[in-house]
């Protein structure tokens, strides 16, 4: 596999494989099994340090001294892109979409006490604020920074690199655990690059699994395109210029509830049946709600047979800011 040189590390080792036998007992599923990347050390952990591991790797080779980036207020992505920054010697400024911040608390609180500077933009969506983020940038050059501005999600094929080796480090566990190749494996989708750079793992190491990806905000359709643009940017990147095979994902988008950022009644029913029989969180933005697409999907007898993995992309702080809805909705 080729591998940049520029990896700031982060992960010492693999994060756990595990089963998840009372869950898989409870649902009548025949294997189930949880990837925990919510253990990957960094400030409560999260997929995106997989990515940082590189993107701010590029940022230190290029002499940045400040990182630029975004999201929601709640960003898992920012949260650790500030923690990695800190642990790099690098400034964080972070860029939020709409007016309002809300509330000190989750990943806002975590910011805080990281030092994190952090703005609102007034704008909306991933394009728009990645132009705040460049517009933030100038004012930074011309205040004689180094500025290194990484999109919403860490989504480049410098990022999405990080999960391409995430697929080797699943199959080498896979192996050496002497289990089969997973059926399917169920994880969200967000900005859809974790899933791109499994995609291109599958392109560049086939097995016969299927990429189950839970939409947490946009339609399957348009997160379709976005997850296809990006794996073929990382293909090209790794010098595989050959045509994506899309065959191996498929999406859905009728677990998101109300809209993003708010949690479901199903993300929340996840997020306790998990708790309850595993002792294991989820959250109620990310993680419970693509739970809740495996669960629905288990009751509806179409996992009976299969090899399952669920793969935990972290998120845990968003259990505090939500706690008012994990305490109310009972099932």
């Amino acid at each position: 596999m080729p591998h940049p040189m520029n990896h700031f590390v982060i992960l010492d080792g693999f994060t756990p494989l595990e089963p998840l036998p009372r869950l898989a007992e409870h649902l009548g599923l025949k294997s189930l099994w949880i990837k925990r990347d919510d253990l990957t050390g960094l400030m409560f952990g999260g997929n995106k340090l997989r990515k940082l591991e590189y993107l701010i790797g590029d940022a230190l080779a290029k002499g940045c001294d400040l990182v630029i980036t975004g999201g929601s207020p709640q960003s898992n992505h920012a949260r650790l892109t500030a923690a990695v920054a800190n642990k790099a010697g690098m400034e964080t400024w972070l860029c939020f979409a709409g007016r309002h911040m809300g509330m000190r608390q989750g990943n806002l609180l975590l910011n805080h006490i990281m030092g994190a500077t952090m703005f609102t933009t007034g704008v909306y969506g991933s394009k728009n604020l990645y132009q705040a983020m460049k517009e933030k940038a100038a004012e930074a050059e011309k205040e004689g920074k180094k500025p290194y501005t990484i999109p919403v999600g860490g989504s480049t094929p410098v990022g999405d690199y990080g999960y391409l080796r995430a697929w080797r480090e699943l199959e080498e566990q896979r192996e050496k655990k002497q289990l089969p190749p997973f059926d399917e494996i169920y994880v969200a989708a967000g900005s859809g690059g974790t899933i791109a750079g499994l995609l291109a793992g599958i392109h560049l190491y086939p097995q016969k699994t299927k990429l189950m990806g839970i939409s947490v905000w946009e339609s399957k359709e348009t997160l379709y395109q976005e997850i296809q643009n990006f794996t073929s940017q990382l293909l090209s990147w790794v010098g595989h210029d050959q045509s994506v095979s899309m065959d191996a994902l498929k999406l859905f988008d009728q677990y998101i509830g109300k809209k993003y950022g708010v949690p479901s009644k199903d993300g929340n029913e996840a997020i306790r049946l998990l708790a309850r029989l595993e002792g294991i969180m989820a959250d109620p933005v990310y993680t419970g709600k693509a739970l809740s697409g495996l669960i629905d999907r288990s009751r509806k007898g179409l996992l009976k047979d299969k090899h399952v993995l669920f793969w935990h992309t972290g998120g845990t702080p968003a259990v505090f800011t939500h706690a008012s809805s994990l305490s109310q909705d009972e099932a």
